[in-house]
């Protein structure tokens, strides 16, 4: 620019009315407030979304914190952060070692807000999740996915540390295992000893002396050998020998085992194992022993179908009230157990034991009572 020009913009500048130089002036700082005003306003926004943000993530870690890592547990009890981030509603069919239950959490009614899937299994354990948002939630960039994507992550974690934990356990079954073989064997060597010490003894003076040790030594085997007979199991070739067998038969044995006070309705015959199905009643009934529900009698119903393909067996107890305490989704979890004598495996293994032969068993409760349906294969099947 030369001076010509710079002399004329400035002739320019000095035409404008002192009124307008001002209300430019204050139009200007006006804006400059405003635009302060809106980056502050920004910048609190940004901060007050990434406390909320760090405070839901943080209580989803407490939650599971104080859940001991359990996935069902931690799935009920995280639905309030959800919800606080956008969460309008969540639906999920959980699988919990052959329980299925559908679940609803959040609004009762028609959901119209954007929808995300996910689904997370391992083994047993599955969950499969529709979770419904707001719109302003839902978005992928947006810091509530953030907090969905950690639900997801920890509910994954806890399901991969279940596994261990069952892995671990199968694990100090099978040392357990090597515990009551080795027993056994010293059982053996002990007999073997006893049985070469009397096939030695010289004179009635001795077998006198030989009579006072054993005297000492004989209980404290007798306790080893009845402990580990205790816990001993059925050689499997004869756990799967099949015969026809009267059902009301078993579990009369099996009623009159634990001494429970019982009223059985019906008959039925089946050619199956009887060692594999009295190991099947034992273990459900046992619970009835373990954990009584009331006074009244345990209520066992046989019933065949008309054309002889299945046998079902109804096994029911009263609740009185006592409903809540019976959390179906767990009964056949292994190793979850509120006894503390339990192992929490009799449900578990009498699930197991009937798969060997197509056998299934369900559980069903209402306000007043809960029962098992054991369904085994009839003698036309």
């Amino acid at each position: 620019m030369d001076l010509v020009t710079l002399k004329e913009s400035l002739d320019f500048i000095d035409l404008v009315p002192v009124d307008i130089k001002l209300t430019l002036v204050h139009w200007g700082w006006l804006a400059l407030v405003v635009f302060g005003l809106f980056l502050f306003g920004l910048v609190f926004y940004i901060r007050f979304k990434s406390t909320r943000l760090g405070s839901a993530i943080s209580r989803l870690y407490a939650i599971n914190q104080e859940v001991e890592q359990d996935a069902l547990n931690f799935f009920y009890q995280a639905w309030p952060v959800l919800e606080s981030v956008g969460g309008v509603q969540i639906q999920a069919n959980i699988e919990w070692f052959g329980e299925r239950r559908k679940v609803t959490l959040g609004a009762k009614r028609k959901i119209s807000g954007r929808r995300a899937h996910f689904k997370v299994f391992r083994e047993d354990m599955s969950f499969e999740i529709l979770l419904f948002l707001t719109r302003k939630a839902a978005g992928p960039e947006s810091l509530s996915s953030l907090v969905v994507k950690t639900f997801i992550n920890i509910l994954e974690q806890d399901l991969v540390v279940k596994e261990a934990e069952i892995l671990t356990s199968q694990k100090r079954l099978e040392r357990y295992q090597m515990y009551v073989q080795h027993e056994i064997k010293n059982i053996a060597q002990f007999i073997q000893l006893l049985s070469d010490q009397v096939k030695q003894v010289p004179n009635d003076i001795g077998k006198i002396r030989l009579v006072d040790r054993l005297h000492d030594s004989l209980p404290v085997m007798a306790k080893r050998a009845r402990k580990t007979v205790q816990h001993m199991q059925n050689p499997i070739t004869e756990m799967y020998e099949s015969s026809y067998i009267d059902i009301r038969s078993i579990i009369q044995e099996v009623v009159a085992m634990y001494g429970l006070d019982s009223k059985i309705k019906g008959s039925a015959s089946v050619n199956l194992s009887r060692p594999l199905l009295l190991e099947v009643f034992k273990n459900i009934l046992g619970n009835f022993n373990d954990h009584p529900s009331s006074k009244e009698p345990v209520q066992i119903v046989i019933n065949s179908a008309a054309n002889g393909e299945m046998v079902q067996v109804e096994i029911i107890g009263q609740l009185y009230g006592l409903q809540n305490a019976m959390v179906s989704e767990r009964l056949f979890e292994p190793f979850w157990t509120t006894s503390e004598s339990g192992m929490g495996l009799g449900l578990f293994l009498a699930r197991e034991l009937l798969k060997q032969f197509d056998g299934q068993i369900s559980f069903e409760q209402s306000i007043k009572e809960f029962k098992f349906l054991v369904t085994l294969p009839g003698l036309v099947s």
